[in-house]
Order: structure tokens, then C-alpha cells, then sequence
């Protein structure tokens, strides 16, 4: 092919090139925008649902809490009074009065308290001393006060009034005897949520609403002047995101302002309502819309760069012959090049990647591989041809991968083995193929930080273990207990301890010397280990006293653990000792409200008891069969 023809032909694939480029260039814009706009709408889900939770964990906790008020009215004796007898006297009246006025100003959400008989007749009202008719919301709870279900104490309804609407609760008032003698009832105005939303941020045009279980609108923020959030119609998905038992993200349509938003509606814990949160579409596609005024310029940019780049590659066409005569220029360069790979002080090879043959070595490369010294009569140029027998390298060959200062563990031929900090590049083209290969050793650091990570292991050892028995000393003991404490109060399972120690050890030490006590705390020790389970945790607290902790034991089966070692030790021989080696101690389980310090001093007092009646006794809290 002639230079001419070769110069048009260049030409023609360049242009062609360059409007190839610009429409996968506006494709990526676009594509980008859609992603872009994805990810916005998925960013407005993740923030809804997490703003309809806070909000649903807020809103059961209030009501909650109000429900808590209302039940500590039954504590009031002025109310006891009020119920059994219909009436107060001025001077009760007042401080009955004085007290919801306090239980009021605890929930400022809580608008009203009235205490309602059982004829459903308000007895008293938190706002006004003076009883009244019944209300209309009365109607539905006198159904249920009067209904014979002794687990339902309290209950929550919705009212929608334009005045009075909002969520309404109920408590059964019971006197000393048990027997019902009215409710107690309060109001938490559909306006009462403006404090919990007036700190969070939905975007400008975004809304949040609290539904009863008919979808209805029992608040709404923000606040529109001169609408009733009771009068929005219930909210019809349009396109469901996702759905599961704790909440449901849709797009649909606004009740008020028919603005489509994303919205997550959550079930308030078990009580009758939902909250749902819902970001405008306007708000969060914004920064998409903005996206694409700002990459519209800038792809008019790339074009222009594209037009220029073209129009100089045109005028650069006829240097391409001189670009091919460099190329001959590069490759009479390769043997400086391995003039230079002799002076690293790096082990570097080249290795033909196909055949996986040795093409140069450095001489720190054939030291490290064990590979022959060069002669003084071999030249720089000089190709080994040697096989490689180097895993994984060779397996990085094969598979023609790039590695870059990956720390590893090589194979040699030898099947002797280092640790080394690798990198692999490919070099040439593929008509010449050559792969460059840096090894540096790193098999001393590696043996460091093995005997490092050894040391480690030992301490921590150490500092949870008695250097003499080998047993868990007392600080990891406590650790255990009030873990395993925790354990029983969140699950409510079973556990117990047991402390003991050894009988007359004083006078034992006293008699045989220190190395016969410290046999026998060793032989109590290895007793121990040999009757208790794996999962029993045995430690030495003191000088001759011990603690067990049992997971998941009653008490008997405590009990009949420590029986089997008493019997065990009892029957231990020790050279040169006639005496027979016994021991006291104390078994206690866990209780509800208990402490570490609780259950370790109800075990001493046990172990204190068996000292007094005898010793070579295990006392239990309660009779064991």
C-alpha cells in the first residue's frame, strides 16, 4: 500500500472515529443521567425510610408515654375517692386538680385528662373541675371498658374533628380490690406533631402524615392555614418500590396538593397508626436537571476538542512513516535496557510469558532463585533460556495478569519457601513477548511479625490466666459473670455460680510447706477441668478460693457437678500427705435484678454456712433433690 493511500485510508477511519466518539460520548451523558437520576430516587427512598422510622419510633414512644401518665392517675387517692364515692371536696378537687396539671406538663403533647366513671359520665377533667355529659369519643370506649378481656388496660383510637380531632387514649381505672371503677382518658391534638417534624428536613416541597388504619389523615406537616388534615382524601399508590413487614415505599400522588412524591409509610409499633414521609419528585430531581445544564456545555467542549484533535491528526498523517522508523530506533534500545536491569539492586527477570523461560536474570534475581552466576565470558546480551519454577508466578503467566507489589508467598524449585513483594508487567507487544518481573525479599519481616503475633498470644493469655493453675484468674471472672448476667436478664435463661475453697489449707501450708500447698491448688485445679463441661468457666479468685460459673445450669445440676468433684478429690492421693484434701462451698443461681456483687456475696454466705456446720460441705440456695 502506497504512503498516499495509506494516508487516506487513515483519514477516513479518523473521522469516522471521531463521530463514533461524539454519539458514545452524548450515550454516556445520557446513560449517566439515568443513573444519576436512579440514584437520587434511591438516596429519597433510604432518607424517607429513615425519617419514617425516627418518626414512628418518636410517635410510639409518645403515646407511650401518655399511656404511662394516664395509668399513674389509679395512683392518685383523690381519684379512688372520686370514683367509689362521685364527689370531692373543694380542698381535693383542687389538689386532684394541682396533680394532672403536673402529669400534663410532663407530655406537653397531651392536651387533656379527664377521669370517666363507668356510666361513661366525665367525672373530672383536667380542664375544668366540674363533671359533664359524656362525650361522642366516650361512645367507643364504654364499649371496651365494659368488655371482659382483663389484658386490655389501655386503648387508642382516632377522632377526625376539625376542633377536637386527634388521637385519643384510655386506661381502666381499678381500685384496691381489683375491681373496675372507671378509665381515665386524654387527648393528643392532630397539631401535636409540629414539634417532632420542625427539625427535620424533607426537602422544600416534601410532606410527613400520620394515618389511622383507614388511610385517613390525622396530621399533617407543614400546616396549611384554613385545612383540616382530617379532610385529605386517603393516599392511592401509584407505583409500589418495595414492600415488607415494616414499611412500604410507593410513588403516588398528594392528598392535598396532587403533587407526586416517594413516600414510606411505617406501622407505628402496635398501636393503630402510620406514618408516612414523602419527598417530592421536584426536590430530589433537581440535581439531575442541574447535571444536565452542566454537562450539556461540557460535552459541547469535548466536541470542539474532538474537531481539533481530528483536524490534527489529519495534519499529522505523514509523520507516521517516521514513527515506524522509530520503532526500530526502540527496539536497538532493548539492550541498554538490560544494562540497566544489571545495576538495580532489585532481583528482576525477563520471562518470555508464553513459554515461561528465563530470557535475563540480574544477579540479585539469580541469587534469590539459586539460578548459575554469570561467567566472565557471557555477554550482557546473553538470554539463559531457563525454565521458571516459581509459584504462583508461573500461574500469573499463564493467565497473562498484572500484578503490582503483591505480597506473597513463592515456591521454589527446591519446594524451599520465601516471602516476597511481587510485581508483573507486561513489556512488548505481542510479536515480542516479554514480561518484566521485581522481586523483593521480605522472608525476614514475615518471621517478625509471626513471632510478634506469637508474643501477642501469650499476653493476652497471661493476663486472663493464674500462672499456677492455669486456671482464668479472678478479672476475667467478673468479666464472665456480669456478661453472663446480661445474658440471662436480655434471654432469661438459667445460670449459676458456685464458690468454694479448700478446707484447713492454712494449717495444711503450715504443716507441709508452700510446694505441697501449691500441689494441692494444682490438684483441685486439674480435678476441676476433669468434671465441668467446656463451656463451665473455672477460675481461682483468691489463695485457696474458687468460683465456677455455669451457662445455662439450673441449680440442682450445679449442685450435682460440685457433689462429683467433692467425690473426686476426696479419693486424690498426693505423695508424702496422709491427709485427705476437702473443700467448702456455696451455690447460688441467677435471679431476676441481680448483680455480680449480689450472686458472689449470696455464694460466700453460703460458703461461710458450710464452714460453720462442719466443713467438706456444698450448700444451695434452696433444697436439691
Amino acid at each position: 500500500m502506497t504512503p498516499s493511500k495509506f494516508s487516506s485510508r487513515s483519514a477516513r477511519h479518523a473521522k469516522w472515529g471521531a463521530a463514533l466518539f461524539l454519539l458514545v460520548t452524548i450515550g454516556l451523558v445520557l446513560v449517566d443521567l439515568a443513573v444519576s437520576y436512579r440514584q437520587v430516587e434511591s438516596e429519597a427512598g433510604h432518607q424517607a425510610s429513615g425519617l419514617s422510622q425516627l418518626l414512628a419510633e418518636r410517635l410510639s414512644s409518645g403515646i407511650h408515654e401518655a399511656g404511662l401518665i394516664l395509668q399513674s392517675s389509679n395512683q392518685m387517692p383523690e381519684v379512688q375517692r372520686l370514683l367509689r364515692n362521685g364527689n370531692l371536696s373543694p380542698e381535693s378537687q383542687q389538689n386532684l386538680q394541682q396533680k394532672l396539671q403536673q402529669q400534663l406538663q410532663l407530655a406537653p403533647y397531651l392536651s387533656q385528662i379527664e377521669i370517666v366513671d363507668t356510666a361513661c359520665q366525665t367525672a373530672f377533667s383536667s380542664s375544668s373541675n366540674r363533671s359533664g355529659a359524656p362525650h361522642a369519643r366516650h361512645n367507643e370506649f364504654c364499649r371496651w371498658l365494659h368488655r371482659i378481656d382483663p389484658q386490655e388496660n389501655n386503648y387508642t383510637a382516632v377522632m377526625h374533628s376539625p376542633t377536637e380531632g386527634g388521637i385519643i387514649l384510655a386506661n381502666k381505672l381499678h381500685d384496691a380490690d381489683g375491681n373496675l371503677i372507671g378509665m381515665a382518658t386524654g387527648l393528643i391534638n392532630h397539631n401535636f406533631f409540629q414539634d417532632e417534624v420542625s427539625r427535620l428536613t424533607v426537602g422544600e416541597h416534601g410532606e410527613i402524615l400520620v394515618l389511622d388504619q383507614r388511610q385517613l389523615t390525622v396530621a399533617r406537616w407543614p400546616q396549611v392555614a384554613g385545612h383540616d388534615p382530617q379532610s385529605y382524601r386517603p393516599l392511592q399508590a401509584h407505583i409500589i418500590l418495595s414492600h415488607d413487614a415494616n414499611q412500604t415505599l410507593f410513588s403516588a400522588p398528594s392528598s392535598f396538593d396532587g403533587s407526586m412524591r416517594l413516600y414510606s409509610v411505617r406501622q407505628t409499633g402496635n398501636y393503630p397508626f402510620q406514618v408516612a414521609v414523602g419527598i417530592s419528585r421536584q426536590d430530589f430531581t433537581r440535581y439531575v436537571w442541574d447535571k444536565a445544564w452542566l454537562a450539556l456545555p461540557g460535552w459541547l467542549f469535548v466536541a470542539a476538542l474532538t474537531l481539533l484533535a481530528l483536524r490534527k491528526h489529519l495534519s499529522n498523517l505523514h509523520q507516521h512513516q517516521l514513527l515506524l522508523r522509530g520503532n526500530e530506533r526502540i527496539r536497538n534500545s532493548e539492550e541498554q535496557a538490560r544494562l540497566i536491569l544489571d545495576t538495580a539492586p532489585l532481583a528482576l527477570l525477563l520471562v518470555n510469558p508464553r513459554t515461561s523461560r528465563i530470557q535475563h536474570a540480574n544477579a540479585p534475581a539469580r541469587e534469590l532463585l539459586r539460578l548459575p552466576p554469570r561467567t566472565p565470558e557471557e555477554a550482557a546480551s546473553h538470554e539463559l533460556n531457563l525454565p521458571l519454577k516459581l509459584q504462583p508466578v508461573e500461574q500469573w503467566l499463564a493467565e497473562d495478569e498484572d500484578v503490582m507489589q503483591r505480597e506473597v508467598e513463592l515456591e521454589l524449585e527446591d519446594q524451599s519457601r520465601l516471602w516476597a513483594i511481587v510485581s508483573l508487567q507486561k513489556l512488548s507487544r505481542d510479536s515480542f513477548p516479554s514480561s518484566l518481573i521485581a522481586l523483593y525479599d521480605i522472608s525476614g519481616r514475615k518471621l517478625l511479625e509471626q513471632q510478634l503475633h506469637q508474643s501477642n498470644l501469650q499476653l493476652a493469655e497471661m493476663a486472663v490466666t493464674d500462672p499456677l493453675t492455669r486456671l482464668y484468674n479472678r478479672r476475667h471472672a467478673d468479666m464472665v459473670l456480669r456478661d453472663e448476667i446480661s445474658r440471662c436478664e436480655r434471654y432469661g435463661q438459667t445460670m449459676a455460680i458456685a464458690v468454694f475453697d479448700i478446707d484447713h489449707f492454712k494449717k495444711f501450708n503450715d504443716q507441709y510447706g508452700h510446694q505441697a500447698g501449691d500441689d494441692v491448688l494444682v490438684a483441685v485445679a486439674n480435678a476441676l477441668r476433669d468434671t465441668t463441661r467446656n463451656t463451665d468457666i473455672n477460675a481461682r479468685i483468691g489463695g485457696e478460693e474458687f468460683m465456677v460459673i455455669f451457662p445455662y445450669t439450673r441449680l440442682r445440676d450445679a449442685h450435682k457437678v460440685m457433689s462429683r468433684m467433692q467425690m473426686a478429690l476426696t479419693h486424690t492421693t498426693f505423695p508424702f500427705v496422709e491427709q485427705r484434701i476437702t473443700f467448702s462451698g456455696g451455690v447460688t443461681d441467677w435471679r431476676p435484678g441481680d448483680t455480680p456483687a449480689l450472686m458472689a456475696s449470696r455464694a460466700d454466705k453460703l460458703l461461710y454456712e458450710a464452714k460453720l456446720a462442719g466443713r467438706n460441705i456444698i450448700l444451695c440456695d434452696q433444697e436439691t433433690p
